[in-house]
């Protein structure tokens, strides 16, 4: 019987045509706003999008405080353990100074 009632109702808006300007006007509404540019679905990805990025944000400042303070740490280090920290990871040396590599070390 409901398929019956909505056969009828569908008929009726189909030989009525004000009620078929209004329904067609209702579903190209419907359908701009669900799928236009700047549609719901457009909304719901960008709100997606910022919670994504509000995330990333938080771990970069975090990781950004915890770099600083290595960098703080370092500054108030004497500069010789500055410079040899630094010849250790570029490899570098000083004049008359030999470097021995192990396979397991280099980088």
């Amino acid at each position: 019987m409901p398929k019956l009632a909505l056969k009828k109702r569908i008929k009726k808006i189909l030989k009525t045509p004000k009620l078929l300007l209004i329904s067609a006007t209702i579903l190209v509404l419907s359908t701009t706003l669900l799928f236009a540019n700047k549609g719901i679905w457009r909304h719901v990805s960008l709100r997606r999008d910022v919670s994504s990025l509000t995330a990333e944000d938080f771990s970069l400042n975090s990781e950004e405080q915890k770099l600083q303070s290595r960098v703080d740490l370092l500054t108030k280090e004497d500069p010789s353990m500055i410079e040899r920290i630094a010849r250790e990871r570029f490899h570098l040396k000083k004049r008359d100074e030999i470097i021995f590599r192990q396979d397991g070390n280099s980088r």
